[in-house]
């Protein structure tokens, strides 16, 4: 019975050591060194992972971090260098005997992370929510959890490829986001602020008749707006304020200088939105 427990015992261990073998090679990435430059030029590893160059070239060279964190010696021919990551981050580095051969090495972070591409959007228009897992596995589900204003929480589920997913959304209030994946919860949750589509039009600007509608999730009926133009020195002066019907639009009557003028119609922050503006108009009387 002991010498079976011991048998035992001694298989385990073996497997351990082989369980550790196989996880410390894969955790390590070789980047080779020829003479048109480094394969792959860029790579992404979690953090801890290590990095091995190889020189495949018959000539010398030399591995160089930009900011002066690393740097190898002169590597012969076949000879290598390698350097462990463990701070999420981009590296990047030139060979010292070729300033034009370049690459990188990208930390991933340890988890889930968000972005965005635009912090403020018209009302309905696209934002990109994008960012990565610490692996480059394609197939991973990371949950997208939206918070809009005044309105019942949601989520989207999204697949990673190659470790980075992307989502395009039409916010239509402001929306806090974050991601969620394997448990982790993204560091970020950026607020998507979303500004009410103002349309401003001229009906007939020989009898000063004009149309302003605004657009949104929540009412805009009754508020006021303020119709703008643009003086002599470039400054948005409001030369007029309209209270919106119910339906929230209205058309009126404005007068602008004789001559060519370029007004807009503005409306300040309402509750769930930023300060809205419509796109600059020509007038001509």
């Amino acid at each position: 019975m002991k010498r079976a427990l011991l048998l035992l015992i001694a298989v385990l261990a073996v497997a351990c050591v082989a369980s550790a073998a196989s996880a410390q090679k894969s955790a390590t990435t070789t980047v080779s060194i020829t003479s048109t430059g480094f394969t792959p030029e860029d790579v992404r590893i979690q953090p801890g992972g290590t990095v091995t160059w190889k020189n495949t070239d018959t000539k010398e060279h030399q591995v160089v971090s930009d900011t002066g964190l690393f740097q190898s010696s002169m590597l012969a021919p076949n000879q290598t260098y390698s350097r462990r990551f463990d701070v999420e981050s981009s590296y990047s580095y030139h060979d010292g005997t070729k300033a034009s051969s370049t690459g990188t090495v990208n930390v991933l972070a340890r988890n889930v992370s968000i972005g965005l591409t635009r912090l403020r959007v018209v009302y309905r228009n696209p934002v990109r929510i994008f960012g990565s897992i610490p692996n480059t596995a394609t197939g991973e589900v990371v949950r997208l959890h939206f918070a809009p204003y005044g309105k019942p929480t949601f989520t989207k589920d999204v697949v990673t490829e190659e470790g980075t997913y992307e989502f395009t959304y039409h916010p239509t209030i402001r929306t806090d986001v974050y991601a969620t994946w394997n448990g982790t919860t993204s560091h970020a949750s950026p607020t998507i602020g979303v500004r009410p589509l103002v349309i401003f039009r001229t009906l007939n600007a020989a009898r000063n008749r004009y149309f302003v509608r605004v657009r949104a999730a929540r009412s805009y009926g009754r508020n006021l707006v303020r119709i703008q133009r643009q003086n002599s020195r470039g400054v948005w002066v409001t030369t007029l304020r309209v209270q919106l019907n119910a339906r929230g639009q209205k058309r009126f009557t404005g007068k602008f200088p004789l001559g060519v003028t370029k007004a807009q119609a503005w409306v300040p922050k309402h509750p769930g939105y930023v300060a809205g503006f419509s796109t600059i108009k020509t007038i001509v009387r």
